[in-house]
C-alpha cells in the first residue's frame, strides 16, 4: 500500500479480519456484490491463489469494475481463460499475475535480443527473510512433492514439484545457487503471447540455509511433506530470522539458432517489492484513464518492459545482463 501512497493515490484496504477501512471476503459472493460498486478499481493481492475461486471475477463481470490480481497460479490463470470471452464481451479490464510473474517475465523477453524465443527458463531466488509470510509460504509449499504443469513441447505436461533441479549463476552475493521445479502462471501467460515457445520451465530456491534440502526430502517422502505442512508457521519465523536478504528473478531465453540470453532483476535491499511493482504501474494509469487494453489484458500489455524497469531502478532493483555471471552487466 505504501507504493500506491507514493503515487499519489489512495487506496482502501479491505480484508476479511483485521482493522480494516472495508471488511470483504473474496470468496464470499453476497459480500462481494453488496460493498463493491461499478467503476471500482480492485487489487487482488489475497494469496494464496492455488485453491481460490473465481469469485471475485464473476462479481467483476456482474458489477462492471475493474480487476488486478498478484496470481502466480496456473491453475488460477487457466480459470481465467476459461472466462476470457465473458471478459471480453463485459469490456471491464481484468489483468491477472500483474507481477514479475508473469508481467517481469514478460518485460525480460522484450528486453532481450531474442524476438521469437523458443524456450525460457526462469530462476527465483527470492528476499527469504522479507517475503516468509503464510500466503507466500503454502504457494511454495503447493509445488513440493506435488503433481504440477510445465510448458514442453509446445503443451502442458504433468511434473513432480522439486523433481529437477537446475544450476544457475547469478551476479554475487548469490553466485551459483541450485534452484528446483515449480509451477508457474508463465507456463500459460507466456505461450500466449510468443505461440513459437516449444517450453517454459521454472526453478526456485527457498534461499534459506537448508531448507532446500528439507523441501527435496518431501519431495520424495510424503510423510516428510506432511510434517514441512504441519510446521510451516515455525519454518516462516526461522525463513524471516535467517533467510536472504537479497532477492534475485532471472530469466534463460533461447532462440530457434541456439542464441541465448540471460537477464536478471536484483535488488540488495528492496527486490522483496520487485512482484507489486507491475500491479502499481498498471494501477496508475487505470486511475488516470491512461490504460486503453480491456477484457483479458496478456502480460506484455499491462505494463510497458521500459517503464517497468525505470521504476523498478528508482526503488533499487536494477536490471543485468548475466552473461559473465562474474560481470554482470548493467541492461
Amino acid at each position: 500500500m505504501g507504493l500506491l501512497e507514493s503515487e499519489g493515490m489512495q487506496p482502501v484496504r479491505a480484508a476479511r479480519h483485521g482493522s480494516v477501512e472495508l471488511p470483504l471476503d473474496v470468496e464470499d459472493s453476497d459480500m462481494l456484490r453488496t460493498v463493491l460498486r461499478p467503476g471500482d478499481l480492485v487489487l487482488d493481492a489475497v494469496g494464496p491463489f492455488q485453491g481460490r475461486s473465481t469469485a471475485l471475477v464473476e462479481a467483476a463481470l456482474e458489477i462492471g469494475f475493474d480487476l488486478i490480481d498478484l496470481s502466480d497460479s496456473l491453475d488460477y490463470s487457466e480459470m481465467l481463460f476459461g472466462l476470457e470471452p465473458r471478459i471480453t464481451q463485459s469490456g471491464i479490464r481484468v489483468l491477472t499475475a500483474c507481477s514479475s510473474i508473469s508481467v517481469g517475465s514478460a518485460a525480460l523477453i522484450r528486453l532481450s535480443t531474442i524476438d521469437s524465443p523458443v524456450e525460457v527458463s526462469g530462476f527465483l531466488v527470492p528476499a527469504a527473510r522479507h517475503v516468509a509470510w503464510p500466503g507466500t509460504g503454502s504457494s511454495l509449499l503447493n509445488s513440493v512433492g506435488r503433481p504440477i504443469r510445465i510448458w514442453q513441447n509446445g503443451e502442458l505436461v504433468a511434473k513432480r514439484g522439486w523433481s529437477e533441479a537446475r544450476q544457475f549463476e547469478f551476479p554475487p552475493p548469490l553466485r551459483r545457487t541450485n534452484g528446483y521445479l515449480f509451477e508457474s502462471a508463465d507456463a500459460l501467460m507466456l505461450p500466449r503471447i510468443w505461440p513459437g515457445l516449444r517450453a517454459v520451465d521454472f526453478f526456485v530456491s527457498s534461499h534459506v540455509p537448508g531448507f532446500d534440502s528439507v523441501f527435496r526430502a518431501a519431495a520424495r517422502w510424503k510423510w516428510i511433506r506432511t510434517l514441512v505442512v504441519r510446521m510451516a508457521p515455525f519454518g516462516l519465523s526461522i525463513a524471516r530470522r535467517i533467510g536472504g536478504r537479497i532477492g534475485c528473478l532471472a530469466y534463460e531465453i533461447r532462440a530457434e539458432d541456439g542464441r541465448r540470453a540471460r537477464l536478471g532483476l536484483i535488488g540488495p535491499d528492496r527486490s522483496y517489492l520487485t512482484p507489486v511493482a507491475p500491479m502499481v504501474l498498471a494501477a496508475k494509469r487505470i486511475a488516470a484513464g491512461r490504460f486503453e487494453p480491456r477484457g483479458l489484458v496478456a502480460a506484455d500489455q499491462q505494463v510497458g518492459a521500459v517503464e517497468l524497469i525505470e521504476y523498478l531502478a528508482t526503488l533499487g532493483v536494477r536490471l543485468v545482463r548475466l552473461e559473465d555471471p562474474a560481470n554482470p552487466q548493467p541492461a
